[in-house]
């Protein structure tokens, strides 16, 4: 301790420390879980991206697993913080959608959120871990849950729940879609991921192309009964 630190303020500088240490941590795994997923990543590695002692991983997160876990947890809250997703609009259900999906596209796809969801879960996807079912439980399955009342009132009560999860899947792979394909996406279409305004196109088209499918689906329904 030195004469000019108060005895008082050393938990708070402790605290203080440590959470730019774990910051420091999740910052690094981040880039490195991203380019070279789970299993590849190398603790070491992390740990001098970051500045600090391989200790401080295993103090912080109990190890490399938890700190794959909270590196995953931290950019899915960061991305529900910013973009929640709209309440069903009886209203205006077409509005709500297209705010819906604003919100799945820039999770993904838009740099201001500061989340890295999308490319770390596509990591997961295609290579699972332990983590996966933890997500969907704690992630995935709440946010289809506010999504899912979007297009059922869009596709009307005649619906069935099957109809609905498909539609449901449609629409998120297609934000999705930009994330896995985007290296092919930039080869054959440049401009598409482009502009400043790229996010609100993307959105523009995906939210036209899914309204005009799902009102196909309800005229379905509608010519059958």
């Amino acid at each position: 301790m030195t004469p000019s630190t108060p005895s008082h303020s050393l938990p708070r500088l402790r605290q203080a420390l440590g959470e730019e240490t774990r910051t420091a941590l999740i910052d690094a795994a981040t880039r490195v879980f991203i380019d070279e997923g789970f299993r590849a990543a190398r603790v070491q590695t992390i740990a001098e991206c970051a500045g600090t002692r391989l200790s401080a991983i295993n103090y912080h997160f109990g190890g490399k697993e938890g700190l794959y876990r909270a590196v995953l947890q931290h950019h899915a809250e960061l991305a529900i913080r910013h973009t929640p997703l709209p309440s069903p609009g009886a209203d205006n259900p077409r509005e709500a959608l297209a705010e819906a999906i604003r919100m799945i596209v820039r999770r993904f796809l838009d740099p201001a959120t500061k989340s890295s969801i999308g490319q770390l879960m596509l990591r997961e996807l295609m290579n699972p871990t332990a983590a996966l079912q933890a997500m969907i439980a704690r992630f995935s399955l709440p946010q289809s849950q506010l999504f899912r009342p979007l297009v059922k009132a869009v596709l009307g009560a005649k619906a069935s729940d099957e109809m609905i999860d498909r539609a449901m899947i449609s629409i998120f792979s297609q934000c999705m879609g930009y994330v896995t394909a985007r290296p092919l996406i930039e080869q054959i279409s440049p401009s598409s991921l482009a502009g400043e305004d790229m996010v609100e196109r993307v959105t523009a088209h995906i939210a036209t192309f899914s309204w005009g499918g799902l009102m196909a689906l309800r005229a379905s329904l509608e010519e059958t009964t």
